[in-house]
């Protein structure tokens, strides 16, 4: 159970989240300070491939799913 509430910069997080429903996102540096969507896709290699374009690596991957749906974890993703 969640105790404390988000911070500004969670809240802006989950709002950029919010515009790739449906869509697999790849972030850099999940969990820290300096997390960031770097690309998108219809599906994870496609976000992967958008990601490599633009020059970024190890990077974590997640489906984002619709607000009434269950949440699923993030995992880093090795490919």
């Amino acid at each position: 159970m969640i105790e404390q509430e988000p911070d500004d910069k969670e809240l802006a997080f989950l709002k950029e989240l919010e515009k790739h429903v449906d869509k697999w996102v790849a972030i850099m540096d999940y969990g820290s300070d300096q997390e960031s969507i770097v690309a998108t896709g219809e599906s994870i290699r496609e976000a992967r491939q958008n990601a490599e374009t633009h020059g970024f690596k190890d990077m974590t991957f997640f489906k984002v799913p619709p607000s009434d749906k269950l949440f699923v974890p993030l995992l880093p993703l090795q490919v």
